[in-house]
């Protein structure tokens, strides 16, 4: 609410006990419609909030005769303002508390309605006002579906309603205490029923965190829905556990008033039945506090489930990473042992190809047989010693460096790789994988069984280099056969072979095409990714709220374009 729009003034106040203030609301309405709203606030430490209002007029209806039906309009809109002021002081933890009572819906929450009025007319008694018709239809609008009506004097009626009551006559005034701690009972009364339906939905979301935990082994994202569901779970349960100590306290807190020594107030007192009100709402407490408590150790052994899930699931990333070092390790014995041998050869290899080629051009065949030659080879050669051994060096080492460079030049191109790995975690059509892996140049597959798990690898190269940058990528698949998840995607990209003419393709760029293929494929199962029926109840909420802000804010938008003259 915007602060030029509403006035607040406080009248009293106790800081460890009460405050009483008075609020008036100026908030805009639609055109023709002048609204003058002020009404009292009060709050007390054990939680009770009252708001009141004396009705001087509705429409065309002056202070008498005001109609049921115009009543009722003027209620839902106090109603709505008065939750509004209220939100405006209250702290956020407290916002938070009732938002999670009401699962996001606070700003809609019960509210009891007590309408005293000095009469009403048709003056009739009250067994005549509950026909089933229309007298208990007009009642409907203000205090909810009837209950029950008594006549408490000859000229005092009092109705009872599923959202407040009524109250008539000219005496009633009178026992505005009596029905205040009535209404502090009956407040109590609604929030404990809404403490109960919420427990029962918590329950449910804990059944469904059991159900996805046994799917461990199946779906590879159980274990981060689990933390997250269990963390939510967790942090309602100490909300609720904090919610019920307010509730006990207050209980403690508010006295039962005593028995009025009038004819009128006794038949009030009696039809109240305040006395046994107080009793029955802390056994109410204490059993709803019981399933707190029993959705605590639920949340205790999922927890514990879950803890044992985690450390499976590390045990099995440990196995499979000391498999995979002891690999590493005897492929980089190999690799040091083929290395020496590769330079020694390579060593004695230029030493041979050197001497061919001077072998081939110092042969009987070769040029130093000519005439134009034989002169030099005479008097340079075979005239000086050691010349030709010098000669033969230096071709031995022109020829290894040569091959070095050629080695050089290879080795920095082979450096020049991206890796790529795509964590999916995603269900897929298996049939189609299998389509799509006909189309490639399988090069290696593996397949390791694990339990309920059958995982796949399969490598392949890429056909065409001109869809890739001028180089084919290497892409390796890992999915599990059995439950038809595809698990990790590997992509091995050598940008150094690619031609300069070609665009070389970014890691972003790789991904990207690499979904779009698994996409034009209708490869991902998405109907069975669909897990919002697995949604706690305050996601389910938040994401309904999300929705209605969206479409009014479309409605919005569309509403301020200019509409086509026709």
């Amino acid at each position: 609410m915007n602060p030029e729009l509403t006035s607040i003034e406080i009248l009293d106040f106790r800081p460890t006990n009460y405050i009483n203030l008075e609020a008036e609301i100026n908030l805009a309405e639609a055109p023709g419609i002048v609204q003058i709203e002020t009404f009292g606030v009060s709050l007390n430490s054990e939680g009770t909030c009252f708001y009141g209002m004396q009705v001087e007029s509705v429409m065309d209806r002056i202070k008498d005769n005001i109609s049921l039906d115009q009543l009722s309009r003027l209620l839902v809109d106090v109603q709505q303002d008065s939750t509004v002021i209220t939100d405006s002081f209250i702290s956020e933890h407290q916002k938070d508390l009732l938002n999670t009572v009401f699962l996001g819906d606070a700003p809609n929450r019960n509210k009891i309605n007590l309408l005293i009025a000095n009469a009403i007319s048709p003056n009739m008694t009250a067994e005549e006002f509950m026909d089933r018709g229309e007298y208990e239809n007009e009642f409907k609008q203000v205090i909810g579906d009837t209950k029950a009506a008594y006549d408490i004097s000859e000229q005092d009626i009092l109705v009872f309603g599923s959202n407040g009551l009524l109250i008539c006559g000219p005496h009633c005034r009178h026992h505005e205490t009596l029905l205040c701690a009535y209404l502090q009972f009956k407040i109590i009364d609604i929030f404990l029923q809404q403490i109960f339906s919420r427990i029962w939905v918590l329950g449910d979301d804990v059944a469904m965190t059991s159900k996805i935990s046994e799917t461990e082994k199946n779906d590879p994202s159980v274990l981060s829905q689990i933390r997250y569901r269990i963390s939510k779970l967790n942090r309602d349960v100490v909300q609720f556990q904090e919610i019920l100590d307010y509730v006990t306290e207050a209980l403690q807190e508010i006295g039962i008033p005593d028995e009025p020594t009038e004819q009128t107030g006794r038949a009030l007192y009696a039809r109240l039945e305040i006395s046994g009100m107080k009793a029955e709402l802390s056994r109410r407490a204490v059993d709803i506090r019981k399933n707190v408590v029993t959705s605590e150790r639920y949340l205790g052994e999922l927890r514990e489930r879950a803890h044992a899930t985690e450390e499976n699931f590390i045990g099995r990333l440990a196995r499979q990473l000391d498999h995979n070092t002891s690999r590493l390790c005897q492929l980089q014995e190999s690799s040091v042992r083929s290395s020496h041998s590769l330079q020694i050869m390579q060593f004695f290899f230029s030493g041979i190809l050197a001497f061919q080629i001077l072998d081939r051009v110092t042969g009987d065949w070769s040029v130093v047989d000519t005439l134009w030659m034989m002169d030099f080879v005479n008097t340079m050669v075979k005239g000086n010693p050691m010349v030709w051994f010098l000669i033969s060096i230096l071709m031995w080492v022109a020829v290894a460096v040569s091959a070095t460079k050629v080695y050089a030049l290879l080795n920095w191109k082979s450096q020049g790789l991206t890796f790529v790995k795509l964590t999916l975690g995603r269900r897929i059509f298996l049939d189609k994988l299998k389509l799509l892996l006909t189309r490639k140049t399988v090069s290696k597959e593996e397949k390791q069984f694990d339990g309920g798990r059958t995982i796949v690898k399969i490598t392949y190269v890429e056909f065409d280099p001109r869809e890739w940058g001028g180089i084919r990528p290497t892409i390796t698949m890992e999915y599990d056969e059995v439950n038809c998840f595809l698990l990790v995607v590997t992509i091995v990209y050598n940008k150094r072979f690619a031609r300069k003419s070609e665009q070389i393709m970014s890691a972003g760029q790789l991904k990207e095409k690499v979904l779009t293929e698994f996409e034009n494929f209708d490869l991902f199962d998405m109907k069975s990714e669909d897990y919002s029926f697995r949604d706690l109840a305050c996601d389910k909420r938040a994401y309904i709220e999300k929705m209605i802000k969206h479409r009014k804010e479309s409605e919005s938008v569309n509403a301020k374009l200019p509409r086509p003259d026709l």
